[in-house]
């Protein structure tokens, strides 16, 4: 396991390559030992399962494997069953400060994940960082986000097509499966999550950049976003490739420069 675990994190990811061989093992169960994580799943009450990997089974797998270890036996896992989903979360984040949490990790219903990642997402020891996933619905782009430089003040931004390149900094990346230190919060006004112009997601990030916080992605690492069948990086080079990715860029472009132009449109970045 803690090889393995080496070979694949230590790559691309200069922090974690400079830790010597004979101290490898001891740094992950350290790590993992000093972190008590509250595992949370905002959902809208059920967990698909399929025919060969399903966010069923991936919930299973991650449950029995962080049993298994020593290190997050007192790890804890609940559930926020038929709940709008800005509210879940808002929900499991109190819960991360009430409970004495260190870390909240959110994975939403409609993913498939590897058993290990709240451990290998705990070891590059960030504030807020997330993994690789694909939007489930075409046009099927990353769901990382950097801001757009000629549309600032709008918050308009565009995905980012980063892939096996490590740990990256970004912007704003999709929340389907984010590991959240629980200082993070008490940085930030309460509701942490909400909708307004934009997601929860987008807000989230925001909020926590203009805070001072930054926002990470292991682009090494790719959850499966659920739609008829799982959605992946196959899904966007096909679009990629047919000309969908392209025509939706050129879309959303001519939607900024309509709404930068509209005196109806209120970019109040305010909580409602």
């Amino acid at each position: 396991m803690f090889s393995q675990l080496k070979k694949e994190l230590r790559k691309h990811n200069k922090n974690l390559a400079e830790i010597k061989d004979d101290e490898w093992e001891n740094y992950c169960r350290q790590t993992w030992s000093e972190a008590k994580v509250l595992i949370g799943l905002p959902n809208t009450g059920s967990f698909d399962d399929m025919d060969g990997e399903s966010p069923f089974k991936s919930f299973l797998k991650l449950a029995s494997y962080i049993s298994s270890l020593d290190e997050s036996r007192d790890w804890n896992i609940i559930t926020i069953p038929r709940m709008i989903t800005h509210e879940a979360r808002n929900a499991l984040a109190k819960e991360a400060i009430t409970g004495g949490y260190t870390h909240l990790m959110m994975i939403d219903s409609d993913h498939t994940f590897r058993h290990d990642l709240v451990h290998r997402l705990l070891l590059f020891q960030k504030d807020i960082i997330g993994v690789r996933a694909y939007k489930r619905t075409s046009p099927h782009y990353p769901c990382i986000f950097i801001n757009h430089p000629d549309h600032s003040d709008q918050e308009a931004a565009v995905f980012a097509d980063a892939v096996d390149m490590g740990v990256m900094l970004t912007d704003t990346l999709g929340m389907g499966a984010m590991l959240i230190k629980t200082e993070v919060f008490k940085k930030l006004s309460y509701p942490y999550f909400y909708f307004s112009r934009t997601g929860e997601d987008f807000n989230f990030c925001r909020d926590a950049r203009e805070a001072g916080m930054k926002i990470f992605v292991d682009t090494d690492t790719e959850i499966g976003h659920v739609d008829q069948t799982i959605i992946t990086r196959k899904d966007y080079l096909r679009e990629l490739e047919d000309g969908t990715i392209r025509q939706h860029d050129e879309n959303m472009l001519k939607l900024i420069e309509r709404e930068k132009n509209n005196p109806n449109i209120n970019f109040d970045k305010t909580k409602k």
